[in-house]
């Protein structure tokens, strides 16, 4: 092979507070159900016994104009408040997202939020490269709309 690729990785985490009880929260952390809260979200079960994040399930999310990503529920445990998914973005990357929900005090609780991000393309590692800026932003998002949604039953319609 003349014509080698080395994919460049980027490992990202935050921890997020959101005013609400691991319960209310944890199911709220699916491809399908994130369109509740996430403005734009378009996301749909493609094997999936409940229509909902299970572990081995497997989803998509729709991006206008370009291919859908792909995510696998790798791991869902309700008991531990944890799901973990890999996810296929073509032409970009594969990323390994891993979310865990713990109670802080009564009524609020802490999401901590792990990515492994590698770029599988040339466009790929330059999004690699920026996307610590990326990140940060959209962890400041989540918190934000998850927060609105939870007092307020409505997506923010804000989120981008």
């Amino acid at each position: 092979m003349s014509n080698q690729f080395t994919g460049q990785r980027a490992v990202l985490t935050r921890v997020i507070t959101i005013d609400s009880t691991p319960d209310t929260i944890f199911p709220l952390l699916c491809p399908v159900r994130e369109g509740e809260w996430v403005d734009g979200w378009a996301g749909r079960a493609i094997y999936s016994s409940s229509g909902y994040a299970e572990e081995d399930g497997v989803f998509a999310t729709e991006h206008p104009g370009d291919d859908d990503t792909i995510w696998f529920v790798t791991k869902r445990d309700s008991v531990k408040q944890e799901i973990e998914f890999v996810t296929f973005v073509p032409r970009v990357q594969v990323f390994r997202l891993f979310v865990r929900v713990l109670p802080v005090s009564a009524g609020k609780s802490s999401i901590s939020v792990r990515y492994i991000r590698t770029g599988i393309s040339e466009a790929g590692n330059d999004f690699i490269a920026n996307s610590g800026a990326h990140f940060d932003k959209m962890m400041v998002e989540w918190e934000r709309t998850l927060n609105h949604y939870i007092k307020t039953g409505k997506t923010l319609k804000e989120f981008h």
